[in-house]
């Protein structure tokens, strides 16, 4: 099944948008904090996110990028965002007690709204993925298990689930790009590093653990995002302590709970954030580049030298975000490519 899995994703990748070179736009998002949080709605609407309570929307791909930060929040890192629409969109804060909470916007920025404050002095907020109003999100552990909340309202209320994951010791999720959760074949899946690298699925009933053939080590290496890809996910890490170190996998989950977890060539650097166009085609990002992978010649592609930690597409669009307010437009003109099934995963 792994030896499938490598060849399919091989075969798609020849008749792939390589055959057209990226276009790679830098903007100017007019602050200097870093932004670790992208969400791509459309060609042109996008919203990005960071430290001081940064919030940023464009509705004009990036021509103009208008400041809607969070009043009051000045001491947050918002390390995830979620746009539904030009008008609506989650941010997600991290850190340890009160610093974990959820804002929602439905009027651009203007106002927002507190939608969840963590009141657990020992939980810490991590990333969220969305399908339509149908929300998740994942916190590190506590008292051994992995937190899950859902919201089914848009990010307006949010529960959290009895029983999440499982969690070894000294494991938990990397919230660096707001990618650490990720919804493939209606499962969804959580990844993590320190004391393993591993890949963590639910049908909605149970939660199965898969190790993955990627760099693991306390506190700093592991796995750091997850970007759908078919029935499955791209898996991008390495070691946030030591930038040139990175790695990565491919892992398939079937409808009957079958699984697959293939390495692929190292990238040439920790990589925190991945968002595949096709299903022949993705682009990860960190510190020290932004690459997409060519599966018929097993190999990165150095795509530019300047850092990002976070990547979004829509449609053949994406955004990357990250440090000293960096915000970068990629664009493949060529449309022929099928299209994944819609998700907005970060």
């Amino acid at each position: 099944m792994r030896r499938a899995l490598v060849a399919a994703l091989a075969v798609a990748t020849a008749a792939s948008a390589f055959a057209q070179n990226p276009v790679i736009e830098t903007q100017d998002s007019g602050v200097a904090v870093r932004l670790r949080g992208i969400s791509a709605v459309d060609a042109n609407t996008a919203w990005a996110s960071g430290r001081e309570g940064t919030v940023l929307r464009t509705v004009d791909g990036g021509k103009t990028w208008s400041n809607v930060s969070v009043p009051d929040a000045k001491d947050l890192d918002f390390r995830d965002i979620e746009g539904f629409d030009a008008n609506t969109a989650v941010a997600l804060s991290i850190g340890p007690g009160e610093a974990s909470r959820v804002y929602r916007t439905q009027d651009g920025g203007k106002s927002w709204k507190l939608a969840l404050k963590n009141d657990d002095k020992r939980a810490f907020f991590d990333c969220m993925v969305f399908e339509g109003d149908n929300g998740w999100m994942l916190g590190d552990p506590v008292e051994g298990r992995y937190q899950v909340r859902t919201t089914t309202d848009g990010g307006r209320t949010w529960s959290l689930q009895p029983d999440g994951p499982e969690a070894l010791k000294d494991e938990a999720a990397f919230a660096a790009s707001g990618t650490c959760i990720a919804r493939a074949n209606q499962r969804t899946i959580i990844v993590g590093g320190g004391a393993a690298s591993r890949a963590q699925v639910s049908d909605g009933n149970t939660w199965r653990a898969y190790d993955a053939p990627m760099l693991h080590r306390i506190p700093a290496a592991g796995i750091f995002s997850a970007a759908r890809l078919g029935n499955g996910v791209l898996l991008v890490g390495g070691d946030f302590e030591k930038e040139t170190e990175g790695s990565a996998a491919i892992a398939s989950f079937d409808a009957d709970g079958g699984h697959a977890i293939a390495p692929l060539p190292a990238p040439p650097g920790y990589r925190s954030g991945a968002t595949c166009f096709s299903r022949s085609l993705c682009i990860a990002v960190g510190p020290t580049g932004m690459d997409a992978f060519d599966a018929p010649a097993n190999k990165w592609l150095a795509l530019s030298p300047i850092g990002y930690d976070a990547i979004d597409r829509a449609g053949m669009t994406a955004w990357a975000s990250g440090d000293k307010g960096r915000i970068a437009r990629v664009v493949f003109n060529d449309g022929s490519s099928k299209q994944p099934q819609a998700s907005s995963s970060k």
